[in-house]
């Protein structure tokens, strides 16, 4: 929106003023007394106070009738045509003076509208810069958190690899188990055999017989422990397995989430170079 221009009323009264202290109203002066308006207002202003004044005429000296008559009459012609000429000119560098006068009018006026356009343009460049620096602090949390993500996903990586490890060792020691179990059946076996060739040594092999006989107990009772820890190692195996099973599903949606993110960086970026 353009700023009020000055009125005819302020340029005529300084005028006025300009002319009682003795001085000529010239645009600048006038302007300075003012202290605004654009040099072609004021100037257009002054015209029309120039055109309004009455204009002084001086008095003639007495001379004879004859002379003033003749000197009258040259005077007349020669003033007419002068006059006509004059008064040509000063009709069109009036014209001229008020088109340029409006020209330059419609000029300040546009360029007072271009700079408020240029303060609002700064306005929305920097709210702008206050949306991307803000834009730029969010992708930068996203890839933290994805940092961290990773990480953590490494860290369940390292996780799982132990309890497979763990799982390897115990399945190991399940099958050292199953063959020390398979051993002292077989010799179980052996000694029952023994026993029954044995018994006519009875009182002499009683006591070994009953010491191998709490051993085969002895024996039983490991191999049945070692079932029970088959079977709970089986469990904590078939858990792990489950374990790495939701692990491995946590890391595919973290990498899903990764690319979603990357790809709303690249997005973002080729906005930014667009909108740039």
């Amino acid at each position: 929106m353009a700023r009020p221009g000055i009125t005819y009323d302020q340029v005529a009264a300084e005028a006025d003023a300009i002319i009682g202290e003795g001085q000529q109203p010239t645009i600048n002066a006038v302007r300075d007394r003012i202290g605004t308006g654009s040099p072609n207002t004021v100037h257009r202003h002054l015209t029309v106070w120039r055109a309004a004044r009455p204009q002084a005429t001086a008095t003639a000296p007495e001379l004879p009738a004859s002379l003033t008559s003749a000197i009258a009459t040259e005077i007349e012609r020669t003033a007419a045509s002068a006059r006509a000429e004059i008064e040509s000119k000063l009709v069109q560098a009036q014209t001229e003076a008020v088109e340029l006068s409006s020209v330059g009018e419609a000029l300040e006026a546009e360029r007072d509208e271009l700079i408020e356009q240029v303060a609002v343009l700064t306005t929305e460049r920097d709210t702008l810069a206050g949306k991307a620096e803000q834009q730029a602090a969010d992708i930068k949390a996203q890839a933290e958190r994805i940092e961290r993500e990773q990480q953590a996903a490494e860290a369940a990586r390292v996780d799982l690899a132990k309890v497979q490890l763990k799982i390897e060792s115990s399945a190991e020691r399940l099958v050292e188990q199953a063959s020390e179990i398979e051993r002292l059946r077989a010799t179980l076996e052996t000694e029952r055999q023994a026993r029954i060739v044995a018994e006519q040594q009875a009182a002499v092999l009683l006591a070994k017989l009953e010491s191998m006989t709490e051993r085969a107990t002895k024996a039983e009772t490991r191999a049945e422990q070692f079932e029970k820890q088959s079977q709970q190692n089986a469990q904590e195996l078939n858990s792990a397995r489950n374990q790495m099973q939701a692990q491995q599903v946590a890391l595919d949606a973290a990498t899903r989430e990764i690319d979603d993110v990357r790809r709303q960086i690249k997005t973002k970026k080729a906005t930014n170079i667009t909108e740039d």
